[in-house]
């Protein structure tokens, strides 16, 4: 020790106390460089040598090895901060020496590069751990600095992304553009230089007195502070903090020129990120462009299209309303189509002039308005908001270089729109107006598809339709689903004549009807009487300016008519018209071709229903003609057929038959006995009694009867199912099968009440015929055995055929 007292090298013994260790001996040069000069008798507790206590554990974890050991620690030599190289050999424990050598500047910088090396390490890492890394090197290296952070400007504020050796609220803490240059305290224009300063702390105290950050107390109140702004090209990127929490002069030119290294390291780091970030930007861009493209693509209508696309405009470009308006035909008009602002509903229309939407549309190119309150241009829907906001027009251009609408959208207040957002919301304008042709084209193609869909429909309806008005309504009901018009009317040729409307759909003045009784309309007479007579269609855009004009109607607003003539078999028989009041109307083309369709369909319905009717009345004279040829063959029963043919037609419509089924009873009625031709004369006109054998084979009058008319193609079922099962009874002991209750059909079962009352009801050769009431009661006796009950009951509440038997 004697030797070490007046060596140039600091010379130092150091003995353990539990966790910590005391300051027992030290040299001249130690003594000197230092101010401490310690004696056995009173060491020098080690919280005097190294306020740190992370230094202090450094130590004591070293000497605690038992080996010799090296360490770099800071120390104050001559009163500025110094980073010492020490070395310690172990002596009889607890005692330990030390020979402690200054690094030299050059030294110092090579540890600086070394931590520069470990921080290039760190260069492929999230943004986070980079910044983490730098500062943890810088601490290391940089003398004096045992704390730091790291603020990047995001936009006007400062941001704190990373720190060590403050409190971990200071995370994401941020402060004003102003702020940060009161910390600053050389003006704008040295930060943007790049200019570093160092502040003790007085100034700190001061400073933090006035700013938000004041409320992130530390427990190490700062002593000193090294600020080194991030600057490229007078564009600062953040600032650099280096913290001193033990000295005030803890900060030199030396800590200034390493912490310019790492403040350098980040700056490259954050131009990388910058770069990469317009990069992802860009990208960014070019994938919402796809994206917007490929919501046109696959958009089937408009609708699905502007939703979709508007949507998606709202969510790239940070927009609060984004509205579509499509040019009317006149091109003086827009007209909403849709939009995400409440204050603009689909059907409004902006005349010419008026907003920023008819600027984009006459120069042919978008519009940037970045506050559209301070712009005499831009037309105001809703309530103005609080500050300022941007707005952005462009229009929809189609395939052929038509302008066919515009889209705009209004920004959120102070936010406005950016280069990369102005690029994409032009790019989804091209998008969207080429979509906008597509899916017109498509519609048109679409809506022609349904319309001769729909006239094949109804050509199929026509075909078993058979009742003329019927067929009119149900054609005049689809034409109006396919052309603007407003009313259908089908005129009837009365009398060779008179045109009267005996069909009248959609809407229409309640007066028009009435206006036929007063003023008649002939034929040859008016647009319709001359249209009909000419058997050539016609039309007038507007009913006011036609010379021929009747005018009740021009009183009662009637203003587009189109009218097609129906001729049958080369005859006038009536017409189609279309009408609309109050607004004439502008059908397309084609809307003439599928009234002519139509017309010719229903020419062809109503030729077929003359022929239907031919055959049904031959028919009808046929059956009626077997049934008068039973009666002439069975003098008792004359006049039974007809009879039977009447009232069974009224008790089935009674009982709910309509149609085809009415017609079916009724020729069952004309048929029922036509198996008695086969019969003999002998057994059927027999005057006495029939012996069994001639009961049992003029009980096959049934069987034979239904296999006489079964080959008939065209017969209904029903119909034969009177002729053979006319004599089952409801208790089962009828003929030819036994059949009992609803097991009859329906139309047998009251075909044999309708029998048995005009049996009992009508005089006979061999009987009188019996009074309404005894007729009744037997009817009543025969329910629930021979007749089905609940058909007897309505037949007996029909009463006018008891009273007229």
């Amino acid at each position: 020790m004697a030797a070490l007292h007046d060596a140039e090298e600091a010379f130092v013994v150091l003995r353990l106390r539990d966790d910590d260790f005391e300051l027992v001996h030290a040299n001249r040069a130690f003594a000197r460089r230092t101010g401490f000069d310690p004696r056995f008798d009173q060491p020098l507790p080690g919280a005097r040598v190294y306020a740190d206590p992370d230094h202090r554990s450094a130590i004591v974890a070293r000497l605690r090895t038992g080996k010799r050991c090296q360490l770099r620690l800071p120390l104050t030599l001559e009163g500025r901060p110094r980073t010492v190289h020490s070395v310690f050999f172990p002596l009889k424990p607890p005692y330990y020496a030390g020979l402690l050598r200054e690094l030299a500047p050059e030294q110092q910088m090579v540890q600086v590069f070394r931590s520069l090396e470990r921080v290039k390490e760190a260069l492929d890492r999230a943004p986070a751990e980079f910044y983490a890394a730098v500062l943890t090197s810088a601490l290391e290296s940089v003398p004096g600095a045992d704390a730091g952070s790291l603020w990047i400007l995001q936009g006007d504020r400062f941001v704190c992304t990373a720190q060590v050796g403050h409190t971990p609220e200071l995370i994401n803490f941020s402060v004003s553009f102003e702020t940060e240059l009161r910390w600053y305290g050389q003006g704008e224009a040295a930060m943007r230089q790049g200019t570093p300063r160092i502040i003790t702390r007085r100034t700190i105290e001061a400073i933090n007195s006035e700013t938000e950050i004041a409320s992130l107390n530390s427990e190490r109140p700062l002593q000193a502070n090294l600020l080194i702004p991030i600057v490229r090209k007078g564009e600062v990127y953040g600032t650099f903090n280096l913290d001193s929490v033990r000295n005030e002069n803890a900060f030199t030119i030396e800590s200034i020129e390493a912490g310019r290294l790492f403040a350098e390291e980040i700056l490259g780091f954050l131009e990388t990120e910058r770069r990469e970030q317009r990069l992802r930007g860009r990208l960014g861009l070019l994938e919402r462009i796809v994206e917007i493209n490929r919501i046109a693509r696959r958009a089937r209508s408009q609708g699905q299209l502007y939703l979709e696309t508007l949507t998606a405009l709202r969510r790239y470009i940070g927009s609060s309303h984004v509205t579509v308006f499509l040019l009317e035909e006149d091109g003086q008009v827009l007209r909403v189509v849709a939009s995400t602002t409440p204050d603009l509903t689909a059907g409004m229309r902006i005349p010419r002039d008026r907003g920023a939407s008819w600027i984009a549309i006459e120069e042919r190119r978008a519009v940037h308005i970045h506050d559209i309150y301070k712009d005499p241009r831009v037309f105001h829907f809703g309530e103005r908001r609080r500050g300022p906001v941007a707005l952005l027009a462009a229009p929809l251009i189609d395939g052929s270089g038509e302008v066919v609408g515009v889209i705009s959208a209004n920004s959120r207040p102070h936010q406005g729109f950016g280069e990369g957002e102005l690029a994409f919301f032009e790019a989804s304008a091209e998008a969207i107006g080429m979509a906008t042709e597509r899916l017109k084209a498509l519609g048109e193609a679409t809506r022609r598809a349904e319309a001769y869909r729909k006239l094949i429909v109804l050509s199929t309806e026509i075909e078993v339709l058979e009742n003329p008005d019927e067929i009119a309504e149900r054609a005049l009901r689809t034409i109006l689903e396919l052309t603007p018009f407003e009313a259908g009317v089908f005129y009837t040729l009365k009398g060779g004549k008179r045109l009267e409307p005996d069909v009248l759909v959609g809407d229409y003045p309640s007066r028009f009807p009435r206006i036929y009784e007063d003023h008649p309309v002939h034929l040859g007479e008016g647009l319709v009487g001359s249209t009909i007579a000419g058997r050539k269609g016609g039309a007038v855009h507007d009913y006011r300016d036609y010379p021929g004009a009747l005018e009740p109607f021009v009183k009662i607003g009637t203003r587009s008519v189109l009218v097609e003539p129906l001729w049958v078999k080369g005859v006038p028989y009536g017409g189609l018209a279309l009408l609309t009041f109050g607004q004439p109307a502008a059908p397309p083309a084609e809307a003439r071709y599928l009234v002519q369709l139509t017309a010719r369909r229903i020419e062809r319905a109503f030729e077929r229903i003359g022929h239907l009717t031919t055959l049904k009345e031959a028919r009808e004279a046929m059956f009626r003609a077997f049934g008068v040829a039973l009666e002439r063959r069975d003098y008792e029963t004359r006049g039974h057929t007809e009879r039977v043919a009447q009232l069974s037609t009224r008790l089935a419509r009674a009982l709910g038959l309509r149609g085809g089924e009415l017609e079916a009873v009724r020729w069952g009625a004309y048929l029922h006995d036509i198996g008695k031709l086969a019969i003999p004369d002998r057994i059927l006109l027999k005057e006495g009694p029939l012996d069994e054998d001639e009961w049992a084979l003029m009980r096959e009058h049934t069987e034979i009867g239904f296999q006489m008319l079964e080959p008939i193609p065209f017969l209904p079922r029903s119909t034969r199912n009177i002729v053979r099962f006319h004599h089952e009874r409801w208790d089962g002991s009828g003929y030819p099968r036994g059949l009992a209750g609803t097991e009859i059909p329906l139309e047998a079962r009251l075909f044999a009440v309708v029998d048995v009352f005009d049996a009992l009801a009508n005089e006979r050769p061999y009987k009188k015929s019996w009074a309404p009431r005894e007729v009744a009661r037997e009817l009543r006796e025969l329910s629930g055995r021979h007749l089905d009950p609940v058909i007897v009951d309505r037949f007996l509440q029909l009463k006018r055929p008891l009273r007229r038997g």
